[in-house]
């Protein structure tokens, strides 16, 4: 643990604190992606020091170091805004939960909907950001004990997008059919379209699975999930 710590710190250019400070809020209150928020509510200060450090940070240089501070800074808030919004049932009962309140973020003033779909999308172009933005609902992918910065982004986040696909609320076959979740329908169009987000989610299912299904399986997608995700 001390290892990773000293390699996130030589990597967030003075934000070392602050990012081991989120890194010990993540371990204490995840787990198997459920938040103790309670929890994190009790470590408030070393969220916000976090989230502080996120507000007045450069981004990192390289597309994979800013996209890790990026998918990092929006788990981060959205734990925040959880917390700030009295830790309701679901996200959507707060009326315009991802739109309303505006977060800094190196220096700019973002929604949680601004951040994922004005700066983190278009920098990353990678469908599979959206196997990491994480927005408190139990449909959701889930939220990591660690932080993405200072990792192997790459490995990270495949890895993320396999173990989401892989679970009941990601992807579900039952003889010719494939199930999906509504994130493969509401960003059809970052996957290519519908087509091609079916054979994202195909290349990616077991492989007894995914012969079961044949040349032209039933496809379809299921309700989400909005339950928050605590623990």
């Amino acid at each position: 643990m001390l290892a990773a710590l000293l390699v996130l710190s030589s990597l967030t250019a003075g934000g070392g604190d602050a990012l081991e400070a989120y890194s010990t809020v993540l371990k204490q209150n995840v787990s198997k992606g459920r938040v103790n928020y309670p929890g994190v509510a009790a470590m408030r200060d070393d969220l916000d020091r976090y989230i502080n450090y996120v507000a007045t940070s450069r981004v990192p240089g390289g597309k994979n170091r800013a996209s890790a501070f990026y998918i990092d800074a929006y788990n981060a808030l959205v734990l925040a805004s959880v917390l700030d919004s009295g830790q309701p049932k679901s996200v959507l009962d707060v009326k315009d939960f991802f739109k309303r309140k505006v977060h800094t973020v190196a220096g700019k003033k973002v929604s949680l909907d601004q951040l994922e779909k004005e700066i983190l999308n278009p920098l990353a172009k990678d469908p599979r950001t959206h196997m990491v933005l994480v927005c408190a609902a139990i449909g959701c992918p889930i939220l990591d004990s660690r932080p993405y910065t200072g990792s192997n982004l790459e490995r990270r986040i495949e890895h993320a997008t396999v173990r989401y696909i892989r679970s009941p609320s990601g992807a579900r076959v039952s003889g010719g059919a494939l199930a999906m979740s509504k994130i493969f329908e509401w960003y059809a169009a970052d996957f290519g379209g519908a087509d091609a987000a079916v054979e994202f989610v195909r290349k990616r299912l077991k492989p007894e699975k995914n012969e079961t299904l044949g040349q032209s399986p039933k496809v379809s997608t299921f309700e989400y999930n909005w339950r928050l995700n605590k623990r």
